[in-house]
């Protein structure tokens, strides 16, 4: 009977548990039917997510989630601003109720909002913030959105964004991580295909090309067993550009057609217009112009199917007429690269079809024009690369007033020479008298050389030892300055780091606390583990890696500083060292206290035994006497 009672109540208890989750709130449903037209409807989706998030009613979980379909619809939209807005609301509600799977997705996403916006510095941040969470969250569970290979996809946003920011080897390491993560959990073959291209053409951006041929050649052969055009295409291309770098022209040559010719079949204009541009310049230097000049103009007409900016086709052709002195094309060209790569922004095209205007002009003699151009081409490289370079300019002016000059005194010659012929006849019966006066003058003029080349040598010494000294002291303030500008780079490296540090501890402190408060509420079967977990966050606190590291970038920057301190007070403690280290760097109270993981007032009293220690008087303070040593 009681075996009977309790079959009942158990299958009584089951069915009002599957009553209640059958059971759907206001709001619950709002969200499904929000999510349910997200991607064909994104402006219904927002309605229903809207009001959702306006009728929550105290639920924080459906307020996460409505903020998380608002956020994807508007990004869907390409409005990122507003989708910004939703992604930091729902954000801030995730972290109060710890929705772990809604915080790794709100910062992926936030990430793709500022990378959108070219504000890579802030998608780096919100990446790696989403990763942070991603490991904490782990792998192991039954969760369709966590994955090895979707964490992998996440390493290579963070290697994107590197690349847009010019540090190609991060951008290295994180594509590193992410295939040997694809390569752990049997990505398919294509995921596969993608991380060996990307890898190879880093390490060709890098000049690296013996790896990046190893990993193209992974690429390629990847890529041919799954016949992926697409791939090959880009393997191809990449082979060619790493060979003309490494000068051999017929493989280069070789890969390039073959890109060419899959990218025709693929209907790809783009790639066909830059490989076709590729195939012109190879060829322009095997000196085959006629070959050359037909691939340009096939890339012109390719680059004017798509409406693409045709500068850097124009360079090419300007350059090719160059090479054949053919200067008038070379200057029309030339013109014409240069009005298309400022509308462009192009700058660099800019600077170098200034160069070429420069040496067609020279080559036409129409010197006021190369001045003109070289100038150009010196002021917008200047503004790039900030160094002024004014006696270059000066030295160029000179060169073409001596070559005009020359070009004038060969042709007074001529005509000199024309008119001597005309007068020999008038001066036949004079030379005896010339002959007289010229010797008597041969007398004067030399006595007159002899005291001017006497004059002009001390002259030339005198500025040879001028010009000595100037160099002298105008190398030392250059060196003087890269000192100034080392130690302003150490320093800022330092500031960084100890900073970093101070991160470090205040998020290994706020998770100690929490993991504090969090362990009294769990049952006692895993409250071991939670102390567990605040034992090792002590024991991280306590690593010296970071000082260690801290101590090797302040002893750059402060060479003897620790020795001053050592000869003051040879019985000074490590934590004196450290002390003493960050009141240099004029840190505060505060600031100290979280790097060194002490409280504020042990750090005052801290800073009052060393003054003792260092024989500091009250009065003085101790970031200036540190900055005396």
């Amino acid at each position: 009977m009681k075996l009977l009672f309790t079959l009942v109540f158990i299958q009584l208890l089951i069915f009002s548990s599957f009553s209640q989750t059958k059971k759907l709130s206001y709001g619950e449903k709002l969200i499904q039917e929000a999510d349910s037209v997200l991607k064909d409807n994104p402006g219904k989706a927002i309605r229903f997510a809207t009001k959702a998030m306006d009728d929550f009613g105290g639920d924080d979980k459906i307020f996460v989630d409505a903020a998380s379909i608002i956020s994807e619809a508007y990004r869907g939209k390409s409005e990122f601003d507003s989708a910004e807005v939703f992604t930091r609301k729902g954000l801030q509600k995730a972290l109060k109720i710890q929705d772990t799977i809604n915080i790794i997705f709100f910062y992926l996403n936030s990430g793709f909002d500022y990378y959108f916006k070219a504000d890579y510095s802030n998608a780096l941040s919100d990446f790696k913030n989403s990763t942070i969470f991603y490991e904490g969250y782990g792998f192991d569970r039954d969760n369709e959105k966590i994955s090895p290979l979707h964490y992998a996809k996440l390493l290579n946003n963070i290697a994107s964004t590197y690349i847009k920011t010019g540090r190609h080897d991060s951008s290295l390491v994180y594509f590193i991580k992410s295939m040997k993560i694809r390569e752990d959990n049997n990505a398919p073959l294509k995921m596969i295909t993608v991380g060996n291209l990307n890898i190879g053409s880093i390490y060709l951006v890098i000049d690296d090309y013996k790896n990046s041929k190893t990993w193209l050649d992974k690429a390629l052969q990847s890529a041919l067993l799954q016949n992926d055009s697409v791939n090959i295409q880009k393997c191809y291309a990449n082979l060619g550009i790493l060979y003309k770098k490494t000068g051999d022209t017929i493989k280069s040559i070789e890969y390039s057609k073959k890109s060419l010719e899959i990218s025709k079949g693929l209907g790809d204009h783009r790639n066909q217009a830059i490989v076709l541009q590729n195939l012109a310049l190879l060829l322009i230097n095997q000196k085959k112009y006629d070959e050359a000049h037909k691939y340009f103009k096939k890339a012109l007409a390719e680059n004017n199917s798509i409406g693409a900016n045709n500068s850097r086709l124009h360079l090419g052709l300007s350059e090719l007429f160059l090479e054949q002195h053919i200067y008038d094309s070379t200057i029309y060209h030339g013109k014409l690269a240069i009005k298309l790569a400022s509308e462009s922004g192009d700058m660099h095209v800019q600077i170098e079809n200034f160069m070429y205007l420069y040496q067609a002009y020279q080559g036409l003699g129409k010197y006021s024009e190369a001045n003109k151009n070289i100038e150009k081409y010196l002021h917008l490289k200047d503004s790039i690369t900030t160094k002024e370079n004014q006696e270059f300019v000066q030295k160029l002016k000179t060169e073409f007033e001596t070559e005009r000059k020359e070009s004038e005194i060969e042709f007074l010659k001529k005509i000199n020479e024309s008119e001597s012929i005309k007068a020999k006849a008038v001066q036949s019966r004079q030379n005896l008298i010339i002959i007289v006066m010229v010797l008597a003058i041969a007398l004067l003029v030399l006595l007159a050389i002899s005291y001017y080349f006497k004059q002009k040598k001390e002259k030339e010494l005198h500025l040879s030892e001028k010009n000595l000294l100037e160099a002298d002291i105008q190398n030392r303030k250059l060196a003087r300055k890269e000192l100034e500008l080392e130690i302003t780079f150490k320093t800022k490296q330092l500031t960084t780091h100890a900073l970093n540090m101070m991160q470090k501890n205040q998020i290994l402190k706020d998770i100690l606390e929490k993991l504090k408060i969090t362990s009294k509420k769990v049952d006692d079967n895993i409250k071991s583990e939670f102390k567990s977990m605040i034992r090792d966050i002590n024991q991280s606190q306590k690593t010296e890696k970071d000082w260690e590291l801290f101590k090797s970038y302040f002893e750059n920057v402060n060479k003897d500083f620790n020795k001053k301190l050592r000869d003051i007070n040879p019985n000074l403690s490590t934590h004196d060292y450290r002390l003493a280290a960050l009141i240099s760097l004029n840190l505060n109270i505060k600031e100290t206290s979280a790097l060194l993981n002490i409280s504020p007032n042990s750090v005052k009293t801290a800073r009052y035994r060393l003054r003792s220690r260092l024989n500091v008087g009250s009065g003085e303070d101790l970031y200036v006497f540190f900055s005396k040593l």
